[in-house]
């Protein structure tokens, strides 16, 4: 009990002295960095839908040696697209990654394949897209007042609308033929896209715009079959006897711009254009048939090919 209350006593004096020790000593500085905890506001996400009023075209030209002759494919649509995007932003570093994915709801328009025949382009058309891109805009802020900086990125495109019968011969009696295959037009891109992109915000106003070139694109495909009517070269009819197929290379542009207005904060509505063009060198096999003689396969090489597709484009999107 002696001991007891010379030891309280000592841990009272204790407590009493503490307040005024403290008060000789700085403040200390917290374990962590004042607003450590806001980084979670440098991540920002973006998911919207859109829709693109879109009107495309191909021609190409192939040079074919006798007993065959130059084939010619024109063909003109407007196309309907549905489309799904989303973005992921990083603040603190100024860069994003962004993909999108569209595809055609309904096709309409003609085409010509010369000199086997001409008709309006199917309702079974398959017109999209893919592609996912990488941006870094270094000048200025992403959070406000302007941004601008480069792209890299993939796109695949498929531009395949419903032209030619998308039958070839699969047999012949007399030379004429008796049983078809099917051979339905087909058009499959892999392009790299290097560009440019800069977005400007005003209060709830924004506006956005991209330049990307193609430099190199992988082209590859099948002609949609022409038979029974064939290929008339100079009154002798060709009918083929397998797909025409063609691949090779191609280089291009595409180029976005859009306005957009924010009714809220995390709401943005959006309405502009998108355009895009590629050229090709193309090599196409076509194997035939004539007067029931199969003849040897012959790669016609292209006189000129080109794939464009343009038109407006209104987004929704939301942001948190």
């Amino acid at each position: 009990m002696k001991r007891t209350i010379p030891a309280a006593a000592a841990i009272l004096a204790i407590c009493a002295a503490v307040p005024a020790l403290a008060a000789d000593y700085p403040e200390l500085r917290p374990a962590y960095v004042e607003g450590w905890e806001a980084g979670e506001d440098d991540i920002r996400f973006e998911f919207g839908t859109a829709y693109w009023y879109s009107w495309g075209g191909r021609d190409a030209g192939f040079t074919g040696t006798a007993p065959l002759g130059n084939i010619a494919v024109t063909s003109r649509d407007q196309t309907h697209i549905g489309e799904l995007h989303g973005k992921i932003e990083d603040l603190s570093t100024q860069s994003y990654v962004a993909g999108r994915a569209g595809l055609g709801l309904h096709t309409t328009g003609t085409y010509a394949i010369t000199p086997a025949g001409s008709g309006a382009i199917g309702n079974s058309s398959r017109i999209g897209y893919a592609g996912a891109d990488f941006g870094w805009l270094p000048a200025g802020s992403m959070t406000e007042g302007y941004a601008f900086g480069g792209l890299v990125g993939y796109h695949y495109w498929k531009d395949a609308p419903t032209i030619g019968t998308g039958q070839y011969a699969t047999s012949f009696a007399a030379g004429v033929p008796t049983s078809m295959g099917e051979a339905r037009n087909e058009l499959d891109i892999h392009a790299l896209r290097l560009g440019v992109k800069g977005t400007a915000s005003f209060d709830m106003f924004d506006i956005q715009g991209e330049l990307a070139g193609v430099p190199y694109a992988h082209v590859s495909g099948v002609l949609g079959g022409s038979s029974p009517g064939g290929y008339n070269f100079g009154g002798t009819v060709y009918n083929e006897n397998a797909p025409t197929t063609f691949s090779g290379r191609g280089y291009g542009v595409m180029t976005e711009a859009m306005i957009g207005f924010h009714p809220t904060e995390n709401l943005t509505l959006r309405l502009g254009g998108r355009a895009w063009y590629l050229e090709s060198t193309l090599d196409a096999v076509f194997n035939g048939t004539s007067a029931g003689g199969a003849q040897p396969a012959q790669t016609m090489p292209s006189t000129y090919a080109s794939l464009f597709r343009y038109g407006l484009r209104a987004e929704l999107t939301g942001r948190f």
